[in-house]
């Protein structure tokens, strides 16, 4: 895989994200136990008092975007589970933000877990986390990684990662601040560290970021991200993506909506498709007949637009 790090934009606002994640889940927490989609004690800790007014702030956009990311952490979480019992015993959270996997989740508990993200976020979870439980976990390792200038095969190798053993790489809430060209190298920087390796991930269709959709309050959230110039730049239509995986030798792809998720855990599908999920396997066969342009170069379509690898700039979002 070329090397497209370098075109890379990081932002220092980053963390902001990363708050409105925890806060959707202490959010989640308030409910009665019988209602909670998953349960974790110590997000409204990482999230604090400005978290929680995020969440309030994009509630009042679109009241689904709390469950959205609600939705998204159960299904992964339930993927995670039935990964580490498949045989994983190294777990990856690529933008980990405040994710607090390592203490909600038993299985993660006997696996070693690597958590890669800017030094800046990573620095305040730490602190946060020995302020909280007297100590930092002993099966997680902080990797600091600025993916402008650094590695990230070389990052982990030199935390202790071992391509043998079988990894699940956790990719939560980061395709839709970047772009392709980015994408795809993180996908097969993945695959190339081995096969029998899984990844699980999230992005979003190319209308709601070209803001071609009913859905409630997208031009606002768009217009909110650009203007903490954290702008959404990523999306794609769920064949497009699977052939892509496919390019890149992916094997037993699937790929869950927001709506199909919302049925599988709540008992309906009223809500709106903002997000997909994508579970996959590396390995698999490379078939030129799965190129979705037949032609040997890889093109996203959004709406009258090309995206192609080489192209546009990138962010590194922390979950």
């Amino acid at each position: 895989m070329k090397h497209v790090y370098s075109k890379t934009i990081e932002k220092s606002c980053g963390f902001v994200f990363a708050l409105w994640s925890a806060g959707a889940k202490a959010y989640e927490y308030l409910l009665p136990p019988e209602q909670r989609l998953i349960e974790d004690p110590l997000a409204g800790y990482y999230a604090g008092a400005s978290g929680m007014r995020m969440v309030d702030i994009l509630g009042g956009i679109n009241p689904s975007l709390r469950k959205a990311i609600v939705l998204r952490a159960r299904y992964m979480d339930d993927y995670a589970r039935q990964s580490i019992k498949a045989g994983c015993t190294q777990v990856v959270l690529m933008g980990a933000g405040y994710d607090s996997r390592y203490w909600r989740i038993d299985e993660f508990r006997n696996v070693s877990i690597y958590e890669l993200d800017l030094e800046s976020t990573q620095l305040v979870k730490k602190s946060l986390t020995r302020r909280k439980l007297g100590y930092l976990p002993r099966n997680v390792k902080y990797i600091p990684i600025d993916f402008s200038r650094e590695s990230m095969t070389r990052k982990l190798k030199d935390a202790g990662f071992e391509n043998h053993k079988k990894t699940l790489f956790i990719w939560e809430g980061v395709s839709l601040f970047l772009n392709l060209d980015i994408v795809l190298e993180i996908l097969g920087s993945l695959k190339e560290m081995g096969n029998g390796h899984r990844a699980v991930f999230d992005f979003v269709p190319p209308e709601l970021i070209d803001d071609e959709t009913n859905y409630i309050g997208n031009r606002k959230l768009i217009q909110l991200c650009a203007s903490i110039k954290e702008p959404l730049t990523f999306g794609c239509h769920p064949v497009k993506m699977k052939k892509f995986l496919q390019m890149l030798g992916y094997s037993k792809i699937k790929i869950v909506s927001m709506r199909e998720a919302h049925q599988l855990y709540l008992g309906s599908n009223e809500i709106e498709d903002c997000y997909y999920f994508v579970t996959a396997e590396c390995g698999g066969i490379l078939n030129v007949d799965d190129n979705p342009n037949g032609n040997g170069n890889l093109v996203l379509i959004r709406s009258n637009k090309q995206i192609c690898p080489g192209s546009g700039h990138a962010t590194h979002k922390a979950k």
